[in-house]
């Protein structure tokens, strides 16, 4: 399975002001439907103190329809964020998005 990965340039930020990065990783392959590969959603703050990951095992099991409403729960809804908090995806961001 092949992947591609998108770093989202546009600037985001909470309600408090505080900047957050987000990074698509979609897969692909000669195998199955698009809506049935694996999607995953990387985030952090600025200041990289927080680093979460929100994973889906098929792209069609995303309940979050829109885009600009899923990256909006993840920066603004403190309880759910946390459920998505991996500090091992830290490493990932070590990549040139450019």
């Amino acid at each position: 399975m092949k992947e591609m990965w998108h770093y989202e340039k546009q600037k985001r930020f909470d309600a408090s002001g505080k900047r957050w990065h987000f990074v698509h990783r979609d897969f692909y392959g000669d195998v199955g439907n698009y809506d049935n590969q694996p999607f995953e959603l990387y985030f952090r703050d600025d200041e990289r103190t927080e680093f979460g990951l929100l994973r889906f095992e098929k792209r069609k099991d995303n309940p979050y329809r829109n885009y600009d409403v899923m990256v909006d729960k993840i920066m603004n809804k403190l309880d759910f964020r946390k459920t998505l908090i991996a500090p091992e995806t830290e490493g990932v961001w070590n990549r040139n998005w450019k």
